[in-house]
């Protein structure tokens, strides 16, 4: 009886554990589609503001040009080279530069507690106990609807937690598919 109990209590709780791991996963799948969802939209209001600065700079620049020299102005081009000096706040592209940063890096962040939430998964099924516990309770669970994973992995034949792909590059899946890659050209040529 004793062993019947340690048995059914050993067997619920890696089911309550299994279980809980996979909804983590799939938890970070969707915030990891949050975290890019909010990278993107950040980077491309963050870079409107160049933009506007640059046609409120041009309107007050040709308002007080106009006002100072009138329609047809002075012509007296040195006189208002000394009487401006005119600095474009180099700061609005920092500001983009910090963003992009940041959310690269936030991003990568989320990627990499994916990676370890799939790893703990595989660690759990794939481990002796765990490969037995796994073939009783069919874990990984297949996932269907938003939640399933775009294409099968792993080859397994079923969408789980372990088919979520990270998301990286054209140039990044080359370099590890030939085992080459170039410098960066960070100016171009």
């Amino acid at each position: 009886m004793l062993l019947l109990l340690v048995t059914f209590v050993s067997m619920t709780g890696w089911y309550d554990t299994a279980v809980k791991l996979e909804n983590t996963t799939i938890a970070q799948w969707k915030d990891n589609q949050n975290t890019y969802d909010a990278f993107w939209k950040t980077v491309k209001e963050v870079a409107q503001v160049p933009d506007k600065y640059k046609d409120d700079f041009k309107q007050l620049l040709v308002a007080d040009t106009t006002a100072k020299f009138g329609p047809d102005g002075s012509k007296a081009t040195f006189q208002w080279f000394q009487d401006r000096q005119i600095n474009f706040d180099a700061g609005l592209y920092r500001k983009v530069q910090d963003v992009i940063e940041s959310g690269h890096q936030d991003f990568k962040r989320s990627q990499t507690e994916l990676l370890d939430k799939q790893r703990k998964v595989a660690d759990m099924t794939q481990s002796y106990w765990g490969g037995i516990m796994a073939k009783h309770y069919s874990f990984p669970r297949e996932l269907k609807g938003d939640t399933a994973p775009p294409k099968d992995l792993d080859g397994d034949g079923k969408l789980t937690v372990l088919d979520y792909p990270i998301v990286t590059s054209a140039r990044t899946q080359k370099a590890f598919q030939t085992g080459q890659d170039d410098e960066v050209q960070v100016f171009g040529k």
